[in-house]
């Protein structure tokens, strides 16, 4: 955890936990006032007034929940359900010392039955329960749909994405970091619970297992035998996306002929080897080598779990997902977990993260190793970001990271005239705030900004648009991005300047709350949506004469289309997009063009986007 980082609570463990919870706030999985009453009714290390508080809020959720419902007031319902839902399943994540607990089984049940009672009310997604069929019995899961269709989908099919739970979390959970985001963005995502993995742990004992993909090949039959004709799912675009060891799980899914694309978030490479680096080398080694046996290593790790909270919490999950009975045993099933030899079967594109102040998978064990695992892969088909930082993506959900995202906004019009220029971009791993404070990057790059670009004869640049001509004046497709004239360069420029001035700034008031990575301020939605619209009115008018902004594909379209990229994806919905249909098919041109789109990629364009709390 970094030094400088404020604690909810004194321990990381209870503080993360803590923040886990209220990080879910921007998809109504938790309520500020209501986190913060809870905050001052904990106590660190105290597993009983956790489970005693959160439940508490759990409840006094849900009778809110029934009271809007019975209202009329079915989004403030489904809001409070789904609030409920979440602190009911924190309530007892420190019980799991003691896997035979009655509370650990009726707190999730009634996570499953508020959280069911609320998703089905949320606007603008619709959701069908799944059934799995695995040794005999079920696993349960849930298909989320986007109601109405956004363009997104070729043919009319929707682009899948199948969501892995992890070591801890359970499928209502997933919802927080999937379908809430991913379904407005015109996606169908998948969820399951498999084996080791919430209700199905607690109530039916299954246990977790290293070979995920005997579970996700029943997942994908179930996908490729019903849903996909069903519910007009696309085959061809299906990616696995997990966090933490569900990175891991989703990487052992990747290997699957079926699966286009690979998300894995701060995955591991090898489960052993990360416990073992946190313990003594002489006591681990010993025990491996035999010199210790079973009844020493289990009674050290017995003595100091019984002071040790967050060891005998780690020791005492790990038991009852394994499905052993002493330390010694958990130890040798973490050994079935790694990913050595394996990774070389993974065909399709992925992305690995790492997460630099993580007290668990660090990037040099895991997410380093896995990327190198993936050396077989083409360069533009695998990525690695380790973030950095609390500002840097640094923390194990990415929170805090809106300084990744403003970059990334900006690459797209740079990436774009290179890919039209057939030049390389190479984008090295950076941490936002800490990379470009050091004095090797101040001395290149003095104002501290970023993007910056060095070129392979020295030349330096900060500023994306200075950075984009350059790129655009360095190849053969120089007259067609910058004008063959000065009249069609001066045009180019004052599109170029209208983004900056007129689009950017509207355009992320808009959509950084709507994100999640800014707090919601009515006068400021109120005049940037004035300003998104007199933007787009301009464009509109401009585009009743012309194809594009100039004459052609020109650096000015791209750069206004990089500048609506995040507007289309959370603020520009089916209801704006009728307003501006010239734009919303310029847009679409811009992007799909060619060697333009590999960069882009597929359109992601709102269904509904997302209101305002004060309703305005």
């Amino acid at each position: 955890m970094p030094q400088s980082m404020f604690q909810f609570l004194p321990t990381p463990f209870f503080h993360f936990e803590y923040l886990r919870v209220l990080s879910t706030a921007p998809f109504h999985g938790a309520e500020t006032g209501e986190c913060l009453s809870a905050l001052s009714q904990l106590r660190d290390g105290d597993a009983e007034a956790w489970y005693r508080v959160w439940s508490a809020q759990a409840k006094q959720a849900l009778a809110l929940g029934d009271e809007a419902l019975a209202a009329g007031d079915t989004t403030g319902a489904a809001w409070a359900y789904l609030r409920a839902s979440n602190y009911f399943r924190s309530s007892e994540f420190f019980l799991h010392c003691d896997a035979t607990d009655r509370r650990l089984v009726g707190a999730i049940e009634k996570s499953v039955e508020v959280f069911d009672k609320g998703v089905r009310l949320v606007q603008g997604m619709r959701v069908v329960g799944v059934e799995v069929p695995y040794e005999g019995g079920v696993l349960p899961g849930r298909l989320f749909l986007p109601k109405s269709g956004n363009g997104i989908g070729k043919g009319g099919k929707i682009p899948l994405l199948v969501q892995m739970g992890g070591f801890d979390s359970t499928q209502e959970e997933l919802y927080f970091v999937g379908p809430a985001g991913a379904v407005p963005r015109g996606y169908a995502v998948l969820t399951f619970e498999g084996p080791g993995q919430g209700i199905v742990l607690r109530r039916d004992k299954l246990r977790l297992r290293a070979d995920w993909e005997k579970v996700t090949g029943k997942v994908l039959d179930v996908v490729e035998d019903k849903l996909a004709g069903e519910y007009g799912l696309d085959m061809e675009r299906i990616a696995v996306v997990g966090s933490s060891l569900g990175g891991y799980l989703a990487l052992r899914a990747a290997a699957d002929p079926r699966v286009r694309a690979c998300v894995s978030f701060d995955g591991c490479y090898d489960l052993f080897d990360v416990t073992r680096s946190r313990m003594p080398g002489w006591f681990i080694n010993g025990w491996l080598n035999g010199t210790l046996g079973d009844g020493f290593f289990n009674f050290v790790v017995n003595r100091l779990a019984a002071w040790n909270f967050q060891l005998r919490w780690e020791f005492g999950h790990s038991m009852w997902v394994y499905g052993v009975e002493t330390p010694a045993e958990v130890m040798r099933a973490m050994q079935r977990f790694h990913l050595r030899g394996y990774l070389e079967k993974v065909k399709c594109s992925v992305l690995v993260t790492g997460a630099a102040d993580t007290f668990y998978f660090t990037p040099e064990l895991n997410a380093q190793r896995i990327f190198d695992g993936l050396g077989h892969l083409e360069e533009g088909r695998k990525r690695l970001w380790v973030g950095k930082g609390v500002e840097g993506g640094g923390l194990q959900a990415k929170v805090a990271a809106w300084g990744v995202m403003h970059v990334k906004i900006l690459l797209h019009q740079i990436q774009a005239v290179a890919a039209l220029n057939n030049l390389t971009i190479d984008i090295p791993p950076f941490a936002f705030g800490t990379a470009n404070k050091t004095p090797s990057f101040l001395s290149k790059f003095p104002t501290g900004k970023v993007p910056a670009f060095e070129a392979a004869d020295g030349t330096t640049l900060v500023e994306s648009d200075a950075i984009a001509w350059y790129v655009a004046a360095s190849g053969p497709q120089a007259p067609a991005l910058l004008g063959r004239n000065v009249a069609e360069q001066a045009r180019i420029r004052q599109w170029i300047s209208f983004a900056e001035n007129e689009v950017y700034g509207p355009m992320l008031s808009v959509v950084l709350w709507r994100a999640g990575f800014r707090p919601y301020e009515a006068e400021t939605e109120k005049s940037a949506a004035k300003g998104m619209e007199f933007a787009l009115s301009v464009v509109e008018r401009h585009l009743e004469q012309e194809g594009y902004l100039v004459k052609g594909l020109s650096l000015a379209d791209l750069t206004l289309a990089s500048a609506l990229y995040w507007a289309f994806m959370h603020y520009l919905d089916e209801t704006e997009r009728r307003r501006f249909p010239r734009t919303v098919r310029w847009y679409l041109r811009t992007i799909g063009s060619q060697g333009v789109s590999q960069v882009f990629g597929e359109p992601v364009l709102v269904g509904v986007k997302k209101s305002a709390p004060d309703g305005n």
